[in-house]
């Protein structure tokens, strides 16, 4: 089962996504296939596994418990919010990272 950590609402929960985001997620995803490597999984059925968050679902408004988005972050890459993401890389803007 993959690690599951919420982010607590509320301005504070912004932060950009950085190289040192991304290692972090390289590393999750490495322990996480270590772990399923010693563990013997006869069915491995994502049906059963953890969802997106239909709330958190690009396009939509931000809900209200995050506040509004600090200035200085407006247009640039931030970390996920929604935990589902926690270990996976998806559309990484390599270049625009913060160092």
């Amino acid at each position: 089962m993959a690690q599951s950590v919420l982010v607590p609402p509320g301005p504070d929960s912004f932060r950009y996504f950085t190289r040192e985001s991304l290692a972090a997620i390289e590393q999750r995803i490495n322990e996480e296939k270590a772990k399923k490597s010693k563990q013997e999984r006869k069915d491995d059925d994502e049906e059963d596994g953890p969802k997106p968050n239909s709330d958190l679902e690009a396009g939509k408004t931000l809900p209200f418990i995050y506040g509004d988005i600090p200035p200085g972050m407006v247009s640039e890459p931030l970390e996920d919010l929604d935990p589902y993401y926690i270990n996976k890389k998806v559309s990484v803007l390599y270049m625009s990272m913060k160092p």
